[in-house]
């Protein structure tokens, strides 16, 4: 160990003799490297699930919270309520978000058979329905945010396999439209 030491300061020594003589070295200057380094490797986003089973297990209240911006005193329980299947094979399963018995926002997924390849005619049934309908860019395969009643919808849809997957969010109309997108988009991202 005494000998390592040794050289280290002996290396270390004629490091700095040498960087004091001369005196008239140019600054030192950066050079990019000839060969592009490798792209670091991006996670695989999680794998779609084959089977949607539960709307709660999809977004938890907490993460509702923070995406449409609560304070750390807000509070919400998730409740799963019954599917709804329909007699052409669709099923709609729904969480509802509240406390102290009212429940203002909601999260509906559905799964659609044989309907892949019906994005826009989807999307556009619901759009003629709902009160100021606006068409979504950049959310799932399609989107379109929309009033009715007292509440604000935002309905996404995107094809898996030979399904449509529909999900929607809807809460208040004192709500902005891109907090429930932004809502819809992070179940977008499990299904």
């Amino acid at each position: 160990m005494p000998n390592r030491i040794g050289l280290l300061a002996a290396a270390g020594t004629v490091v700095m003799v040498s960087s004091a003589c001369g005196g008239a070295d140019p600054a030192p200057a950066w050079v990019a490297p000839s060969e592009a380094a490798p792209a670091a490797e991006s996670p695989a986003p999680p794998a779609r699930p084959k089977q949607i089973t539960s709307a709660c297990d999809l977004l938890a209240a907490t993460v509702v919270i923070d995406l449409l911006g609560g304070s750390e005193r807000t509070r919400l329980a998730a409740k799963e309520l019954p599917a709804e299947e329909g007699p052409n094979g669709n099923v709609w399963r729904h969480c509802a978000y509240g406390r102290d018995g009212k429940q203002p926002f909601a999260l509906s997924v559905a799964t659609m058979p044989n309907r892949s390849d019906t994005v826009e005619e989807t999307i556009d049934a619901v759009a003629k329905a709902g009160e100021k309908s606006v068409r979504i860019k950049d959310l799932g395969a399609a989107a379109v945010g929309y009033v009715e009643g007292g509440s604000r919808a935002v309905m996404a849809v995107v094809p898996y396999q030979n399904e449509l997957r529909v999900v929607q969010f809807t809460g208040p109309t004192v709500v902005p439209r891109d907090k429930l997108a932004d809502t819809v988009r992070h179940v977008l991202a499990k299904i």
